[in-house]
């Protein structure tokens, strides 16, 4: 049985790249359409209508991307080149088109004094979301670079600029303001403020991802080693103990309540093992095993061991079942008919089967190096014992009358009278089924 490689950790970590990505895209989409919202009411016509234009083709574009994530035609460098046509379109935006429209007069540099590069801060959140590090340092750093190539340009085409040093060192309120809503002020220092908080949030944003990452990378690997615990150790003890043992040890503590407890044996195994090869015989038994195991799990019952050719199932320990001495019958009743209608590796096999209802001890026994589930008890002893009646009987089931009478009218049993159980000073009334299925 194969063990789980680096590349399934991988893959796991993929698909979860798949899923932040979807995620993004679809609070991208959100986020654009509620700025198609704003820039409609907020802007005047028809400056807003093409600013809502505009937004609507990068939220088509969107749900274009979000449809091929995970198929065939996406490739690793779609997520880039995605985010690199909003940040350079919106760079376009912030370089060429004016604040209004039904006006040239105002300064193409107003646009980075009025708008501002809050936006910018969105577009780096959202890369966050598809837990690539590098993504998020490629779209804070295509940012700043966009950011600055749109300045320079807006500000090669004037013929006179003014800064924050052309500001006296104490400086009046008209002086101030003066300058600041001159139409030849740039601010460039601003411009290096922004772009060292746009890096400094990419960089920290980034950090936090590659983090989160390796979180999803030790989760993915947990989660792998429980399955492959569980897959490895199911094939030596039930795997519903196994599922309890990996959640807590505590939780198979023993503990008394009350069970049915249902013994199959193989008639005349000795004589049918004797004519095989030790190979055949393990073939027919692990055959055999499988069937009963399904059909006892079907009926919300768990294999608890298997003795020789005899198997001991439980129900209602260690795993709750409602009515569980009716899922004991429906059990039994289903595997006689089964090995009445089937072969097992070319050969037909004849059961007979005890079960009986009561108190039970279920838990781990064992020593410090090693243990196993059971169950045991009084119970117990009874099933094994009815299922060895069937012989003296000619019967195939034999039920105690606590399993009959918790069984409700599902089957029809017929009564053997009260028979005496090796073991027990007083004889139990035991009974059938009224028509055997088998």
């Amino acid at each position: 049985m194969s063990t789980f490689a680096p590349v399934d950790v991988e893959q796991d970590l993929a698909l979860a790249e798949q899923a932040g990505l979807r995620l993004m895209l679809k609070a991208r989409t959100v986020v654009l359409a509620l700025m198609i919202v704003i820039i409609s009411l907020a802007t005047y016509f028809p400056t807003n209508m093409i600013g809502a234009g505009v937004l609507t083709l990068f939220l088509a574009s969107g749900l274009i991307q979000h449809q091929m994530v995970g198929t065939r035609f996406e490739r690793w460098w779609h997520r880039y080149a995605f985010f690199s046509v909003d940040i350079v379109a919106i760079a376009a935006m912030l370089t060429f088109i004016p604040l209004s429209l039904g006006s040239s007069e105002i300064p193409q540099i107003f646009v980075f004094r009025t708008i501002g590069v809050e936006y910018t801060f969105a577009l780096v959140a959202l890369s966050a979301l598809s837990l690539t590090p590098g993504l998020v340092l490629w779209v804070g750093s295509l940012i700043v670079a966009s950011l600055w190539t749109a300045y320079l340009l807006i500000v090669s085409g004037m013929e006179r600029t003014l800064s924050w040093e052309d500001l006296p060192a104490q400086p009046s309120r008209e002086e101030f303001l003066g300058l600041f809503f001159n139409p030849d002020f740039i601010g460039s220092q601003t411009r290096f403020i922004e772009s060292f908080f746009i890096l400094s949030c990419t960089a920290v944003i980034a950090l936090v991802v590659h983090r989160a990452r390796g979180v999803v990378r030790a989760r993915a690997t947990a989660d792998r080693q429980r399955r492959r615990a569980l897959e490895v150790f199911g094939q030596y003890v039930p795997p519903q103990i196994a599922q309890r043992l990996l959640e807590s040890e505590a939780s198979l503590l023993p503990e008394s309540r009350t069970a049915s407890v249902l013994f199959v044996d193989i008639e005349g195994f000795t004589r049918l093992s004797e004519s095989k090869s030790p190979e055949n015989v393990i073939a027919l038994l692990n055959t055999y095993f499988d069937v009963v195991t399904d059909i006892v799990s079907d009926n919300g019952g768990v294999v608890i061991s298997f003795v020789g050719d005899a198997v001991v199932a439980a129900f209602n320990a260690p795993l709750p079942v409602e009515e569980h001495a009716r899922q004991a019958v429906r059990a039994a009743h289903a595997l006689l008919e089964t090995c009445a209608s089937r072969d097992f590796e070319g050969e037909t096999i004849r059961i007979r089967i005890g079960v009986a209802t009561g108190p039970v001890a279920a838990g781990c026994v064992g020593g410090g190096q090693r243990q196993a589930y059971t169950v045991y008890g009084d119970t117990v002893n009874l099933a094994q014992r009815l299922e060895a009646l069937n012989k003296e009987h000619g019967t195939r089931a034999m039920f105690l009358q606590a399993t009959t009478d918790a069984a409700g009218s599902e089957f029809e049993f017929r009564e053997i009278a009260k028979t005496s159980v090796r073991g027990r000073s007083e004889p139990v009334n035991v009974f059938t089924f009224a028509r055997s299925p088998g």
